[in-house]
């Protein structure tokens, strides 16, 4: 074969190539950036965790189980927070925003639990939010304020497996299947698909909260 009938070729592998690459970032960098997305808070500030808007909320479905996830959480969601550049955040304040779109049935005395999961260390802490459509809550907590499973803490200098919000009843029991919950007695085509806009944000400690204007709120 000459030269000349190979060259065609060689430029079309090229652009192959070429293209597959940019197609390769561009799906790296829309999953990196999935919880950062939402928000343009100042340094004092990470946006942990983030799940749709109130204009195109995110739908949680029965297949999901009741738990609401980033694993592993995304970018400085998931970094050192006790030393380098995120020093401090480990001993900060969660701010979250949550709003209730829509939901099969009412639920007063809903709460949504958000969680930190590290092998096997979890650290968690709720807060009622009435599953009624309409109903939205902002609320805080210190970091080292979180129940934690076996009295063990998140190591914060290392990276967590992952994070996230639960849907549980008014008993504070996962309306979930996983685990063995079997819905804690519920019926989940009551709760299910809920539609919400749910953000949790980190300041660290000596911080000051920008507003939830920076986040899509």
């Amino acid at each position: 074969m000459s030269q000349q009938t190979q060259k065609p070729w060689a430029r079309m592998m090229v652009l192959v190539l070429f293209v597959s690459a940019i197609l390769g970032l561009a799906l790296f960098g829309a999953t990196a950036a999935r919880a950062q997305s939402a928000g343009n808070g100042t340094s004092d500030e990470i946006l942990v965790y983030n799940r749709g808007s109130n204009a195109n909320p995110f739908s949680v479905t029965q297949a999901l189980g009741g738990f609401v996830v980033d694993k592993p959480p995304p970018g400085a969601a998931n970094a050192n927070w006790t030393s380098g550049q995120y020093a401090g955040f480990a001993g900060g304040t969660l701010y979250f925003r949550a709003r209730i779109i829509s939901i099969p049935e009412n639920q007063p005395g809903m709460k949504l639990g958000f969680c930190f999961w590290q092998g096997s260390r979890e650290n968690c802490k709720g807060q009622r939010i009435d599953g009624v459509p309409g109903s939205e809550r902002t609320w805080s907590f210190k970091l080292s304020d979180m129940w934690k499973k076996n009295n063990q803490p998140i190591l914060w200098s290392s990276p967590r497996t992952k994070d996230g919000f639960s849907v549980r009843n008014r008993n504070n029991k996962p309306v979930s299947d996983k685990g063995g919950f079997n819905w804690s007695g519920e019926n989940p085509a009551d709760w299910y698909p809920m539609n919400i806009h749910y953000t949790a944000v980190l300041v660290k400690q000596g911080g000051t909260f920008d507003g939830w204007e920076n986040y899509g709120w």
